[in-house]
């Protein structure tokens, strides 16, 4: 028996050069959340990171191209 879980998580793809971004959160969309975006930045020395929607669902965030 295991103790731990995977959760299905997000994972944004962005450009090489993005600092900022607007992403959709699936799971609002899914939702029916009128407006289901999200607006992050990712340093450029940055290869990953995360953020949270206003309901709370996680976003992985991942530098592409590098």
């Amino acid at each position: 028996m295991t103790s731990w879980v995977i959760l299905d998580e997000q994972r944004v793809w962005i450009s090489p050069r993005a600092i900022a971004f607007t992403v959709v959160c699936d799971q609002c969309a899914r939702l029916g959340e009128t407006f289901p975006s999200v607006e992050g930045r990712l340093e450029l020395d940055a290869l990953r990171g995360t953020v949270e929607c206003r309901n709370g669902h996680r976003l992985r965030i991942e530098r592409e191209g590098r």
